[in-house]
C-alpha cells in the first residue's frame, strides 16, 4: 500500500503581504510637463541649471504669495473706502444701496424740578402733545420732556404709597416700579396702531399692579380724563364666577356697599341706566346683553343687574385744575377711603380670610359663659 505524503499547508505567515498600488497625482498643468521633459533630457545641462530648475517651484510659490498679499491690499483698500463712505452699501447683487441715515433734532426738557410729588403743568403739556403727534419720530425728538414728566409721576406714585396704606389697610408699602404701567402699547391685537399711550398710570393691590386682587387705579391724562378706579376690571373666569356665586348666596353685603352716601356721590348711583344702553349699575359697556349661564338665573332674577355684570369696579374723575393742586394726593385718598369696603369685600370674596384662633375662642367662651348660666338658674 503506497503512502502518499501530504502536501503542506501554507500559513499566512509565510505569504508576502500585497502591495497596495500607489495612486498617482495627475499633473498640475502642462508648464510642469514642460519642465519634467527639459529635465529628462539633460542634454546640454549643467549642475547650476538643475539647481535653477529646482528652485522654479519655490519662486512660484513666492509669485503666488506676493499675488495673495496684493489681492489682500486691494480687499483692504475697498474696506477702508466703504468704511469712509457710511452712505453706500453693497448688495448681493454687486450693486450699491444707498443707506440714509437720519439727524434727530432733540427738544430741550423743561428747566422745572421734575422730583415732586405735585403734578407739573409741563407733565400734562406732553401728555397733550403725545395725543396729538403719536409717533417714533416725534418721540424720540421730545424723549428728554418724556424722561421730565416721567420722573414727576414717579414721585407722584412713591409719595402716593404710604397714602395709599393709610386708605386701605390692606395694601402693602411696594416701590413705584412695581405699581407704574409701561408708556408703549401692545398693539399685537389691537386695531389701534399708535405705538404710545396718551396717559400715564399705575396700579395698587395686595401684590401691585399685577395679580387677581381687586386694586385702585390712579390714570393721568389732560382734558379733565383723570381718575381714580376701584375694583376688578374684567376679571379672568373663574374670579367672575366667584362674584357671582356670592351673589347668589346672598346679595346684601354688597348692595350696601354700594348705595352708601358718600360712595354714591363720587361714583354713582346702583340704579340701572335709563337711556337704553348696555351699562349697568357700574357704567361699563361690557355687561352680557342677556342673562348669564347660571342655573336658575334668567332676564327675571332679582338681582340681574349685577349678575350681568362682567366688570365690577367704580371710577371718579377729576378736572386739571385739581390734578395740578398741592392736595391731590389728599383728593385721591378720599376716594379710596371711600373705595376701600367696596374693594376689601371684593377680595374677601375673591380670597376669603382664614378664620382665626380668636374667633374660635370666643365661641368657646360664648359657649362657658351660657352653660354656666343654666346650671345656676338649676
Amino acid at each position: 500500500m503506497a503512502v502518499t505524503a501530504s502536501r503542506p499547508r501554507r500559513s499566512s505567515i509565510d505569504t508576502p503581504p500585497k502591495k497596495k498600488a500607489r495612486r498617482v497625482a495627475p499633473p498640475e498643468s502642462s508648464a510642469s510637463e514642460d519642465e519634467e521633459d527639459a529635465s529628462a533630457s539633460g542634454a546640454g545641462s549643467s549642475e547650476d541649471d538643475e539647481v535653477k530648475e529646482e528652485d522654479k517651484p519655490k519662486a512660484k510659490g513666492k509669485k503666488r504669495k506676493a499675488k495673495d498679499e496684493s489681492d489682500e491690499d486691494e480687499y483692504s483698500g475697498k474696506d477702508a473706502t466703504e468704511s469712509e463712505e457710511d452712505d453706500y452699501d453693497s448688495d448681493e447683487s454687486g450693486g450699491l444701496n444707498r443707506r440714509v441715515v437720519r439727524t434727530v433734532k432733540k427738544v430741550a426738557g423743561p428747566d422745572t424740578k421734575a422730583d415732586t410729588h405735585v403734578v407739573l403743568p409741563t407733565t400734562l403739556e406732553f401728555l397733550a402733545d403725545l395725543a396729538k403727534h403719536n409717533d417714533r419720530e416725534w418721540f424720540q425728538q421730545n424723549d428728554a420732556r418724556y424722561r421730565h414728566a416721567f420722573l414727576n409721576f414717579k414721585t407722584l406714585v412713591t409719595a402716593w404709597v404710604p397714602v395709599a396704606s393709610e386708605a386701605d389697610w390692606t395694601l402693602p408699602h411696594l416701590p413705584a416700579k412695581d405699581l407704574m404701567h409701561r408708556i408703549y402699547r401692545d398693539v399685537r391685537f389691537s386695531k389701534d396702531k399708535t405705538p404710545y399711550k396718551r396717559y400715564l398710570c399705575a396700579s395698587h393691590s395686595r401684590t401691585g399692579r399685577k395679580g387677581p386682587f381687586a386694586l385702585y387705579y390712579l390714570h393721568i391724562q389732560p382734558g379733565g380724563r383723570s381718575f381714580v378706579g376701584c375694583g376688578c376690571w374684567s376679571p379672568q373666569a373663574d374670579v367672575l364666577k366667584l362674584i357671582r356665586n356670592a351673589i347668589l348666596r346672598d346679595p346684601k353685603p354688597l348692595r350696601k356697599v354700594l348705595a352708601e352716601k358718600e360712595f354714591v356721590k363720587l361714583f354713582g348711583s346702583d340704579k340701572p341706566r335709563l337711556d337704553g344702553k348696555r351699562g349697568g349699575i357700574f357704567n361699563a359697556d361690557d355687561q352680557l346683553k342677556n342673562a348669564p349661564k347660571l342655573e336658575g338665573v334668567d332676564k327675571t332674577h332679582k338681582d340681574i343687574d349685577l349678575l350681568k355684570c362682567r366688570s365690577f369696579a367704580v371710577e371718579t374723575y377729576f378736572p386739571d385744575d385739581v390734578v395740578l393742586a398741592d392736595d391731590f394726593l389728599q383728593t385721591v385718598k378720599h376716594a379710596m377711603e371711600t373705595a376701600a369696603p367696596f374693594v376689601q369685600l371684593l377680595n374677601e370674596i375673591i380670597s376669603p380670610s382664614p378664620p382665626s384662633d380668636n374667633d374660635d375662642g370666643d365661641d368657646d367662651d360664648e359657649q362657658g359663659s351660657g352653660s354656666a348660666e343654666e346650671e345656676e338658674s338649676e
